[in-house]
């Protein structure tokens, strides 16, 4: 977070963070409704403190997105609308990759400016871990990390496409679940966001898994911040990390970083650079698994130089090989035929012998 986004939120937020130390578990928020149970971090850029919760109606746990301000303020509450609003539209969405929301709460409308919140964004539990433990020994594999990003960026794709701006541009908002997926478990997106900050986003995210640092602006204070060249750009993750494949490294930086021909600015175009990934790496495994090494001589061509999607070849050599398994299988056919001819021409050879009398010798007159 810059200086001055940090003045105005000081300047903006005292009375509701003079409120954040009633956020405690056991606290009932939303007309008694939620009861906290445990927080999981804070979106200091918005004052979104983000709690798991039980439902006290229902008897489900819930994931609570509280917007803590002063209600007498006029431009802290008309950005908590704008969040509210957009949690509104959100909760019209369904796919993997997000938590479905469940309930938006206003002020008169769910809560009382007695709370100390501007708004509440109540969606279902995502289980799992949180995203920050997952980083907090080593950084993930790199085949990994660009399968969790995948299945995250065709989230965005899909929200973007009906309009949508998610809001994970903060790593306390995504859990990984217990299939390995990666999910938005918080919804909640700041009101001034954009399909392009989803974007650079995905890019962090891939950032974070690779090297366990965040590289956008306020991250939180458990994850390092990523290190910045003295030209003020952003440290590709291969020059931290070794092993992580020089397309990917490129990947993250080229989606974080603004302008420039270079620049990838949208979900689209991370789907399908992570589908030469995905292929890439299946390849290698395959060598290995041959017994090749693609670090070394020869083999490496096969880890720098991007495969080629060839479809007309693949249906080719599919059709080689159905014919020559039909032309095995009729060969196998006539040999069996063959020798089945042969016993049998042998069994009439050496049939019984039969005895034939002779004539009788002609009498001499």
């Amino acid at each position: 977070m810059d200086t001055r986004r940090s003045e105005q939120a000081g300047g903006a937020n005292h009375v509701g963070k003079a409120q954040v130390g009633s956020l405690a578990p056991g606290r009932v928020v939303g007309d008694g409704r939620y009861r906290l149970l445990a927080q999981f971090g804070v979106d200091e850029r918005n004052d979104a403190h983000l709690w798991r919760a039980r439902d006290g109606q229902l008897k489900r746990d819930v994931a609570l997105t509280l917007l803590v301000g002063d209600p007498a303020e006029p431009e802290a509450a008309r950005l908590a609308r704008r969040t509210l609003e957009r949690a509104t539209h959100a909760s019209k969405f369904g796919h993997g990759g997000v938590a479905r929301v469940l309930d938006v709460l206003a002020l008169g409308s769910g809560i009382t400016s007695s709370e100390g919140l501007l708004g509440v964004v109540v969606a279902e539990w995502t289980k799992g871990s949180d995203l920050v433990d997952l980083v907090a020994q080593r950084p993930v594999a790199p085949a990994a990390a660009a399968r969790m990003v995948q299945a995250l960026a065709e989230a965005v794709e899909q929200a973007h496409q009906n309009g949508l701006v998610l809001g994970l541009d903060h790593p306390q908002r995504l859990r990984l679940t217990p299939n390995g997926a990666l999910k938005l478990a918080f919804p909640g997106p700041l009101p001034e966001a954009t399909l392009r900050d989803d974007v650079k986003a995905l890019g962090a995210v891939l950032y974070l898994l690779l090297t366990g640092r965040w590289a956008l602006p306020g991250g939180p204070p458990a994850i390092p911040a990523a290190p910045l060249s003295p030209q003020g750009r952003i440290v590709p993750p291969r020059q931290l990390v070794p092993t992580v494949p020089a397309d990917l490294s490129s990947l993250a930086v080229r989606t974080i970083e603004d302008g420039g021909n270079g620049g990838i600015r949208t979900s689209a175009a991370i789907l399908r650079m992570l589908d030469q990934v995905a292929e890439e790496e299946e390849r290698t495994q395959l060598i290995k698994a041959v017994g090749g090494d693609p670090a070394e001589g020869e083999g490496t061509v096969w880890t720098t130089k991007k495969p080629v999607k060839d479809v007309a070849r693949r249906r080719k050599l599919a059709l080689g090989v159905t014919v020559l398994v039909v032309a095995t299988v009729v060969i196998l056919a006539w040999g069996g035929l063959m020798l089945i001819n042969v016993f049998q021409g042998d069994s009439k050879a050496s049939g019984p012998t039969i005895n034939v009398a002779a004539p009788p010798a002609s009498s001499q007159p």
